[in-house]
């Protein structure tokens, strides 16, 4: 179970099932901390509102279950890359007010689904950054978008973002497996930030991580040790640097 999940999708994305309460009762039995609501850019088909999530004194940071038990909520966003000029469809009125901005590759960015070239998707992420902020990259190894390791750990180097490991990723067969692992070494050896996330579309889903665990197991590698989202004091201050940054 993730204690602290940076990446789920209520029902606003298309692709979520559940309302932010449904999400907050799910997180609450399993025995979680917190939720990052992290739903998707317009560019997925779907005019976005998150003027009422990003609002404090209408959504607030902790929100009790139907149970009685304290999750606390962040409210951010799955922002898209497009296409190689780093183009987003991140709503920019709202990039300060976010907890947390995280962006990845998804198949609306055509050009890029069909070249599947680690060059171009490399320096499709360098524009974005050049112009938009970027607290996670999501599921960096997803197989139709490869990315060159070395690369991308300079850029997180450089940036400050955290790299994902994502269980559903992982669980569906959608990660490149080779690169999964050799980001993960080249980020602990280069201290790199890095979270795990379920992407947790449905109750099954949500603050999962089974199939991380697999996969650090299989490769001897100890997850306590470098993940921000296990220790609630990295997280709080990695959620603190970042929106200071952006505000």
């Amino acid at each position: 179970m993730i204690r602290n999940d940076l990446h789920i999708h209520s029902l606003q994305s298309l692709c979520g099932i559940h309302s932010l309460m449904e999400i907050v009762n799910i997180a609450a039995d399993k025995g979680m901390n917190l939720v990052n609501i992290s739903d998707h850019g317009s560019a997925n088909g779907k005019t976005m509102v998150f003027g009422v999530i990003t609002d404090k004194s209408r959504v607030p940071p902790v929100i009790h279950s139907t149970k009685g038990v304290p999750i606390k909520v962040l409210a951010g966003i799955e922002a898209n890359i497009l296409n190689i000029d780093g183009d987003s469809d991140i709503p920019r009125d709202y990039i300060s007010k976010f907890d947390l901005v995280s962006a990845g590759f998804h198949d609306m960015a055509e050009d890029l689904l069909s070249a599947q070239s680690p060059q171009k998707n490399i320096q499709a992420l360098e524009n974005y950054l050049k112009r938009y902020p970027l607290d996670i990259f999501t599921h960096p190894n997803i197989i139709p978008f490869p990315l060159p390791t070395t690369h991308l750990i300079d850029l997180a180097l450089e940036y400050g973002f955290a790299l994902e490991i994502n269980n559903t990723n992982l669980r569906l067969g959608k990660a490149n497996l080779e690169l999964e692992l050799a980001m993960l070494n080249e980020a602990v050896a280069r201290s790199v930030r890095l979270v795990e996330n379920s992407d947790g579309h449905s109750f099954l889903e949500i603050g999962e991580n089974e199939s991380i665990l697999q996969f650090l197991q299989k490769n001897d590698i100890d997850g306590y040790s470098i993940f921000l989202n296990r220790h609630d004091d990295t997280l709080h201050k990695f959620i603190a640097e970042r929106k200071q940054i952006r505000e």
